[in-house]
């Protein structure tokens, strides 16, 4: 699909709307549906001006979800932790590299964007992994206060030790095999 309007909204958000099942048929009568209705009513805020925070963010919340994203504590359900697929930049969290960094998630998603994420992930992997597992309303408050603290640290990313190593090995062996040639000589 080249929608340049369902492109800037992937661009924006970092993923597209997961596929609801709706028939095409049920689309047109939802959008005629809000079209009459105001949902927004008169309490509703002018475009552009911040939401409140749900969460009222705690240092026991805080620890709570970095206990639930390192695996320290159990999820619920026995879902997977966070970190063995996703790395943060947090002091004394190491991660996976099968997902991508956390770190700025909060930032760029806001606690609204991450709590839904979290609550009905559109990602396939994470969607297949927490779909008879789902995380519970008080793991995802918890998880995104760890990601908003994650994201107001911005501590820098960790060395990459392990390229570097790989390096270094792939040269000794070379060194091995050039002694090695001549001593055969």
């Amino acid at each position: 699909m080249k929608d340049p309007v369902h492109l800037e909204l992937v661009k924006k958000y970092g993923h597209a709307m997961p596929n609801l099942g709706i028939s095409h048929d049920d689309a047109w009568k939802i959008i005629a549906y809000l079209k009459e209705t105001d949902l927004a009513g008169a309490a509703a805020k002018p475009v552009g001006e911040p939401k409140e925070e749900k969460i009222v963010f705690t240092e026991e919340l805080l620890q709570q979800g970095k206990a639930l994203f390192t695996g320290e504590k159990h999820l619920s359900k026995r879902g997977a932790p966070c970190v063995a697929c996703h790395a943060l930049r947090y002091s004394g969290v190491r991660g996976g590299n099968w997902g991508i960094d956390l770190t700025e998630m909060y930032t760029n998603m806001g606690e609204e964007g991450l709590s839904g994420i979290l609550k009905n992930p559109p990602f396939p992997g994470m969607k297949k992994m927490y779909e008879e597992k789902p995380l519970t309303d008080d793991e995802i408050k918890a998880l995104v206060a760890f990601a908003k603290d994650a994201a107001v640290r911005k501590e820098a990313a960790p060395p990459h030790f392990f390229p570097w190593a790989g390096i270094a090995f792939f040269g000794v062996i070379l060194g091995i095999f050039g002694i090695y040639k001549r001593r055969v000589r």
